[in-house]
Order: structure tokens, then C-alpha cells, then sequence
């Protein structure tokens, strides 16, 4: 059978079983779309019909009783015993039952009943009122025992019947209908032959209106309760939804489907249709959770392809979607981001003990990189803008690497980084207010050259430190963290706006991150020459991590405090960039791009396409670094 019928929802699939009630189209043409309707090959079979020979019937005889008059002096005792026996149920003549010792080689005269004691009476007097309610009561009972016989298709009990109302009470006013149920009944008896040859051809529904079933609806219009058509239908609904429910324990729902359709179609609304379709439904939906569970368990596992196909699976079983759209959404989810979801904060602990760096997720999706021309302050290597798309998620670290986060790594790895070798690193001189060179800085050392605060982002580190420290992480965890790629930087500073600055166009209305504001000045009293008018955030020099309100995606710094570390090598233009959000990177190259501003920067280094080339032997007072980690 064909499988490429649409799953129906059990609302649909209820109204289509309602429709059939009066419908006389065949249920394998019913069907949206233009694909092929699922049609059951059985009624494809041509077979010829053959009427089965009609059953032999022994002519009925005419009811001939004896009947005996009632002599004046013995009606009362007649009409009592009439009584008694029309109370019993004893109308006719029947047998006399053996009452003597011996058994008597001659059969009994029947005993008269109630029908022939009344007809005595009335041989005596034809005006007895007694007798003639009671012919009449008696004659009313056996009509509608007649009636029964024939909608149960017993025609001799129902021709006795009208044999002896005939002979009673030729004149009888229920006479004339009588006979003619008994004529409707034969009719019914000969569509009821018709539709057993139609169905022993496999001609259920098919030709439209020349099926089993509608020959059987005839009988039933002929002779309204005709007992052998509904039981020709009860046959034909059993039969479906016996093949229903293999069907469905089989897992072949469009057929289940289509039976279910046509078993509604032959008796609307049966007990047995209710039952085996209530049946149905618990073993799909038993089915489902199966599924379901099974789905999430893949997901569990990251085996993505697996949740699809038990998702896919579940579709075709479900007649709902609860459960369905909650792994759908799973596994989209896991393809994009693991086993994260969008905006979820993290930490991952490390194999040589405590957590690593506080992560948060970042959406995937798109955006323009660079500026376009028209951007006040912009230079030419921020172009040409363009699309870059990220097909899955990727975790940022919050806050800048910390000093107390770069010494655990050194404490756990004796690292030692550029600046410690080379015994000297870029500080801020405040008395001259101009960046030089000391000796003996290094990591540990904060922008001045003093002792760092452990909650200070850890700067004088090259580019070669930041990626170690990554490594070490990686090694840690056994997870891939890395530095971030150029575009992953701006795309996590924009966090979805497209302005000029992180905060929108122009100057900042709010404290935003450690910028350089005019009202901003060093322990000795210096200002900035190059100061964003009217902005203050309280601090010359890096600030402690988180000093300021969160960013877009949930980072904090990317807007100032130091700038930072990024993978790609240093191109003067977006010509022939990566559009899936890698890095750019050049083997052996020693000039490196840094992104964002710094406590130092001024309002144009602020913006969120702003890039310097740097080389990676880099270390001063500005400049540090994050991680990111794959998902």
C-alpha cells in the first residue's frame, strides 16, 4: 500500500468521518494535494459479481385450526382459561404434553391457545366483547412478532403470521401494512443478497454508489432495522478497523488512516468505530512518546541526524503535535548551539580544579561587518562592508581575561610570558603623560607599573600569551576555546545594531564603558587632550572588570577598558574576507588586528568597526584579551 498520504490531525480525522456519513465518494480519492491518494488494491479487483442461489424455503400452509363453539354455559370457564393463557404467551395451538404413565403410540391432539379459545367463544356469540378485545390483543402481538421475525429475516415465522391474522380476522385494519413489510422485508433480503456478492468481489465502496455498502443501505431504506444489512455492515466496519489497527501496529498510518476513514464511512458513529479509534490513537501516541524519547536521548548525545529521523518518525505517527515541538526545538537548538541555548551563562570547572572564565552565548545569525563610506571618522581598511552570516552559536567570555585568571594559568603551567622574558613592557608615565617603556613589568602590573589588582584585566601580554592561555583552557576543559575572530568581536559589539557605536549614533548620553571623558583625570590631575565632551566614568586606567552595565548579548568591556587580542593577521581591507565569521589568518604572520577601544582610546577608536594593526609582539598597558569557546 501507498505511504505518501498526509498524517491527519484527530480533529480532521473525526470531521472526515462525520462527512462520510451521507457521502457516497470512495475514500482512497479523497485527499489534499496532488499526490496519489492511498487507495486499498482490493477494490481495484475486478471480479465479476455473482448472486449467491437463494435459499430454499418450505411453503407456509395456511393456518387451519379447530375451532370448537364454546357451549353458553361454559364461556366464562373459556374466557378464563383464554386469560390465563394469553398472559403466558401461549396465542397458537401447541402440542398436548404427555400426561399418562404409558406412552401412548398416537401424538397428542395440540392444546388450543388463547387465539383459538377466543375464536370458540366467538362461534357461540359473535358479539362477545371479551373475546373480541381478546382476538384483537392476541392478533397485535403476533403482528409484531411477525414484524420481528422479519427484521430479522425469519419469512416463514413472519408468513405464519400473516397466515392466521387472514383467517382469524380477514378484515384486520393492520392487515394491508403488514403485507406490505413483508414485501419490503423480501426486497431487503434481495439487496442484502447483492451486497454479499459485491462484497465477496471486493466491492466494498467502488463502482461509486454499486458497493457493498451502499446495496447494504438500500436493504436498510427498503426495510428500516432489516437486522442481516446492519449486520453486513458491522461485518465490513470490523473488517476495517481490524486492518486499521494492523495497519497501525505495523506503522503504516496513512492506510490505518484510510480504513479508519472508510470504517466511518459504513457505520457513523458506532461503539465499535469509537473504541478501535480511541484503540489507535493510544497505541500512536505509546508510539510517539517512544519516539520522543528517544529523540531527546539523541540530542542528549549531540547524534543530531538520529533526533531527526526519530523527530521525522514521530511526525508521521503523531495525529498532534505536543512533545513534537518541543524536540524540534531542541534539536534545532543543538544544531546551533550545542547543548546551550541563546543568552545562557556558563562556567566549565578545570581538570586541575576551580572554573574557568564566566561564558555567555551569543546567537547565531547575521550582520554587515565594517562601515560604510559615509561613517564620520571611518577608514578605508573598515571596508568593503559586507554580509558575514554564523551558522551556529559561540560563547564569549564576559569580562576581559583577569589578572587573577591569567596567574592561575601561569601558577598551573609556569608559563612565562614575552614580557616576563624580555624583563620590561609599555606603562602609562603619569608625570609626563605619555606611554614608555620599563623594565621589570610584566602581567603582574597594572597600566602605572605597580602591582596589579587581581580583578584588573590582565594587560603587558603579547598575542602568544592570550593563545597559550587559551590552550591551557582547551586542555582544561576539553573544550575548544580560542581568541575570537575579528568578525565574531564586532558582531558581539554590535549585538544587532547597525550605528556608528555600540550605544547608537553619536556622542553618549550615558556612562557606557572606561572611555577617555573630560571628566576623567589622573592622581596628579591630568585631563585628557583628546576627551569625549561631558562624559565621566570615574577612572584613569583600566577599571575593574564589570565596572560597567552589561552589553547587548550579555558581555561587559567590549565598549573600552583595554583593548583586545583578536585571531586574524592584519589585512587593509575586507576583500576576499571570510563570510562565515573565521578568522583571516595567514600562516607565519606577525602583524595582528586588535579590536575595541581602551581607557585611553578616544571617541573614534570607540566605534564598532574600528580596527588597528598590531604587531604580535605587542605588550603595554592597554591592551588584553578574551576568549571565546566553539560550541
Amino acid at each position: 500500500m501507498t505511504t505518501n498520504a498526509r498524517i491527519l490531525p484527530v480533529g480532521l480525522l473525526a470531521a472526515l468521518l462525520v462527512a462520510g456519513c451521507g457521502g457516497g465518494d470512495d475514500a482512497g480519492q479523497a485527499g489534499p494535494g496532488p499526490a496519489a491518494a492511498s487507495v486499498d488494491p482490493e477494490e481495484l479487483v475486478q471480479t465479476e459479481v455473482v448472486l449467491a442461489p437463494r435459499a430454499s424455503e418450505a411453503e407456509v400452509p395456511p393456518w387451519t385450526p379447530v375451532i370448537e363453539a364454546i357451549p353458553a354455559n361454559g364461556l366464562r370457564k373459556a374466557l378464563s382459561r383464554a386469560g390465563a393463557l394469553e398472559k403466558e404467551g401461549r396465542w397458537l395451538a401447541a402440542p398436548a404434553e404427555a400426561t399418562g404413565e404409558v406412552e401412548s403410540s398416537e401424538p397428542a391432539p395440540p392444546e388450543p391457545g388463547a387465539l383459538e379459545i377466543y375464536l370458540g367463544v366467538l362461534a357461540a356469540d359473535a358479539t362477545q366483547a371479551d373475546a373480541l378485545e381478546g382476538v384483537a390483543r392476541v392478533l397485535a402481538a403476533l403482528e409484531a412478532q411477525g414484524r420481528a421475525a422479519l427484521a430479522e429475516g425469519r419469512f416463514a415465522d413472519a408468513e405464519q403470521v400473516e397466515r392466521v391474522i387472514v383467517r382469524a380476522q380477514p378484515a384486520n385494519e393492520a392487515l394491508a401494512a403488514y403485507r406490505e413489510a413483508l414485501r419490503a422485508a423480501r426486497r431487503a433480503q434481495e439487496k442484502v443478497r447483492l451486497a454479499e456478492a459485491r462484497e465477496a468481489a471486493n466491492r466494498i465502496f467502488r463502482p461509486e454508489g454499486q458497493g457493498a455498502v451502499a446495496a447494504y443501505r438500500e436493504a436498510l431504506s427498503e426495510f428500516a432495522g432489516y437486522l442481516p444489512a446492519q449486520d453486513g455492515l458491522a461485518r465490513l466496519q470490523a473488517r476495517h478497523l481490524d486492518r486499521a489497527l494492523a495497519a497501525a501496529q505495523e506503522g503504516r498510518y496513512p492506510d490505518s488512516e484510510r480504513l479508519q476513514a472508510e470504517a466511518g464511512r459504513i457505520l457513523p458513529g458506532s461503539a465499535a468505530l469509537q473504541d478501535m479509534l480511541a484503540r489507535i490513537v493510544e497505541l500512536r501516541q505509546a508510539r510517539t512518546e517512544t519516539l520522543l524519547a528517544q529523540g531527546h536521548a539523541a540530542v542528549d548525545a549531540l547524534d543530531l541526524e538520529l533526533a531527526g529521523r526519530r523527530l521525522a518518525e514521530a511526525e508521521q505517527v503523531s495525529l498532534q503535535a505536543q512533545g513534537l515541538d518541543a524536540l524540534r526545538e531542541r534539536i534545532e537548538l543543538a544544531r546551533h548551539y550545542g547543548h546551550f541555548r541563546p543568552g545562557q551563562v556558563f562556567r566549565e570547572p578545570l581538570a586541575g580544579g576551580g572554573e574557568g572564565p564566566e561564558m555567555v552565548v551569543l546567537p547565531h545569525g547575521s550582520f554587515l561587518m565594517g562601515s560604510p563610506e559615509d561613517e564620520r571618522g571611518r577608514a578605508e581598511n573598515e571596508g568593503p562592508r559586507h554580509e558575514v552570516a554564523f551558522g551556529r552559536g559561540f560563547a564569549m567570555a564576559r569580562n576581559e581575561a583577569t589578572v587573577a585568571d591569567f596567574r592561575a594559568f601561569v601558577e598551573a603551567t609556569g608559563h612565562r610570558s614575552l614580557a616576563t622574558r624580555r624583563g620590561r613592557s609599555t606603562v602609562y608615565d603619569e608625570r609626563g603623560g605619555v606611554m614608555g617603556e620599563h623594565s621589570r613589568v610584566d602581567w603582574r602590573r597594572d597600566y602605572a607599573g605597580s602591582p596589579a589588582a587581581p580583578n584588573l584585566p590582565v594587560v603587558h601580554v603579547a598575542f602568544e600569551d592570550a593563545q597559550a592561555y587559551a590552550a591551557w583552557l582547551s586542555a582544561q576543559t576539553g573544550q575548544r576555546y580560542r581568541l575570537p575572530s575579528e568578525a565574531e568581536f564586532e558582531y558581539a559589539m554590535r549585538a544587532g545594531r547597525q550605528e556608528a557605536w555600540p550605544w547608537g549614533d553619536g556622542l553618549p548620553t550615558r556612562v557606557v564603558g572606561n572611555l577617555t571623558g573630560d571628566g576623567d583625570q589622573s592622581r596628579i590631575k591630568r585631563r585628557w587632550s583628546n576627551a569625549i565632551p561631558g562624559y565621566s566614568d570615574g577612572h584613569w586606567g583600566p577599571a575593574p572588570v564589570r565596572s560597567f552595565p552589561a552589553e547587548g548579548f550579555g558581555t561587559f568591556d567590549l565598549v573600552g577598558n583595554v583593548s583586545e587580542w583578536v585571531l586574524d593577521c592584519w589585512h587593509d581591507s575586507y576583500r576576499r574576507a571570510p563570510r562565515d565569521g573565521s578568522a583571516w589568518v595567514n600562516p607565519g604572520c606577525t602583524e595582528r588586528v586588535v579590536r575595541g577601544a581602551s581607557w585611553a582610546s578616544s571617541i573614534d577608536r570607540a566605534r564598532s568597526a574600528y580596527r588597528q594593526s598590531t604587531p604580535a609582539d605587542t605588550t603595554n598597558a592597554r591592551l588584553g584579551f578574551r576568549v571565546v569557546r566553539e560550541l
